[in-house]
């Protein structure tokens, strides 16, 4: 009966996971970091890809040697027992009270000029209520739906990078200065763009091999490397305007002219769906196979763990109501979950130090925990405060 339910193959699965890694963070993060240190983004996303391909790769082997809803945290669990095991579901959990509001908030201001009557908290609302019911969907059906959407949007970004690159006379480099404190923050914000990797885990149980979960991160995590080395090549080499901004929609506009506006709110849209449905879906697996409450545990017949994705859902309206009392602002959610998947990554990087024999990817993630640390470091530090308190209260927890 188990080997029935697992339906994801290769292809599939990576559809589930290009399209939604891509996330928020393709339509924000390049753009973003263009304008704040120009040409030098360039170093910092060959460092963070390097970085994310390695980290990818420890992530998708914990879940191939212990596949379950619980994910990577049931590898922690063998490592450091128990009690760390709850530390890191309690950090990715904590970081899905936050993360995807930013992202429905993201999706918002990309169609709010369809709708300006609207505020963004009412459009992420709305957006979410699409969430929920794809949400609620056989995996297997989602998957194939992502992997149409995710193939369509890569290749938006493929070849309208490559055509601007082509099109490029002289490649001129200049290296502006940058400051230590910059550099970091940097860092801290193109995390986002690797977060995701942490719950493929959640769905190793409904693959249909091992085999399958191995190629279809190597897949994805190629894929996603190049759709983001070609944008940012094409961003700080293009011809584009020097005096204001950089635009995302100006990297599509050559091939899509008049539609470029429509195209990329379409794709805003999708990429940020997509994103909500991997985070949440991976955590209320997690939530559901913690078994806090009966109500959290509850199953769709279909396999959908209902009981935690309502209870995920009650926080989203709750944080959606914080944020349109300006209690709560897209900066500080950002921040927030940053910081908590930086914490729930170094604890499984960790725990991939103890599992791992020695080679390749053992030492990957001894230099991954350290680098990750020095980031976590520019995080908020009330953020910091309650990541080290949850730390200290495990640490001491019999």
């Amino acid at each position: 009966m188990q080997t029935q339910n697992k339906k994801l193959n290769t292809l599939t699965l990576s559809g589930l996971i290009i399209g939604p890694i891509l996330g928020s963070g393709l339509i924000l993060l390049p753009p973003l970091l263009y304008n704040m240190i120009e040409n030098f983004s360039l170093v910092i996303w060959a460092v963070i890809l390097s970085l994310g391909f390695a980290f990818a790769l420890i992530f998708g082997k914990l879940a191939i040697l212990f596949p379950g809803e619980a994910g990577v945290s049931l590898a922690t669990k063998e490592a450091m027992g128990k009690k760390y095991q709850l530390l890191t579901s309690f950090y990715l959990i904590c970081a899905v009270f936050f993360g995807p509001v930013a992202v429905l908030l993201i999706a918002a201001e990309f169609i709010q000029e369809y709708f300006p009557s609207s505020s963004l908290v009412l459009l992420g609302f709305f957006i979410y209520v699409l969430t929920y019911i794809l949400l609620l969907i056989k995996i297997d059906f989602l998957g194939k739906l992502m992997l149409i959407v995710s193939s369509a949007i890569t290749l938006i970004f493929f070849i309208s990078s490559i055509n601007i690159l082509l099109n490029i006379d002289n490649f001129t480099f200049t290296m502006p200065s940058v400051n230590i404190e910059q550099i970091g923050y940097s860092f801290l914000l193109v995390f986002w763009s690797i977060v995701g990797w942490e719950v493929i885990g959640n769905y190793s149980s409904e693959v249909k091999t091992s085999k399958t979960l191995t190629n279809a991160v190597v897949i994805s995590a190629v894929t996603i490397s190049l759709v983001y080395i070609l944008t940012t090549l094409a961003i700080c080499f293009g011809s584009f305007p020097k005096d204001e901004e950089f635009k995302l929609v100006w990297l599509i506009q050559p091939i899509f002219g008049s539609l470029s506006t429509i195209i990329l709110s379409s794709i805003s849209i999708i990429l940020c769906v997509g994103t909500l449905i991997l985070f949440v879906g991976g955590v209320a697996r997690l939530i559901s196979s913690l078994e806090f409450t009966s109500f959290t545990s509850k199953h769709m017949k279909n396999g959908s763990p209902i009981g935690a994705v309502n209870f995920l859902s009650f926080i989203y309206m709750i944080t959606l109501v914080l944020v349109y009392l300006n209690y709560l602002s897209l900066d500080n959610l950002v921040a927030f979950a940053d910081g908590f998947f930086i914490a729930n990554a170094i604890i499984g990087l960790i725990t991939a130090i103890i599992l791992f024999d020695n080679g390749f990817l053992k030492i990957s993630a001894v230099i991954l925990t350290i680098l990750f640390s020095i980031i976590l470091l520019f995080s908020n530090i009330f953020i910091l405060l309650i990541i080290f308190a949850l730390f200290i209260y495990t640490f001491f927890k019999k």
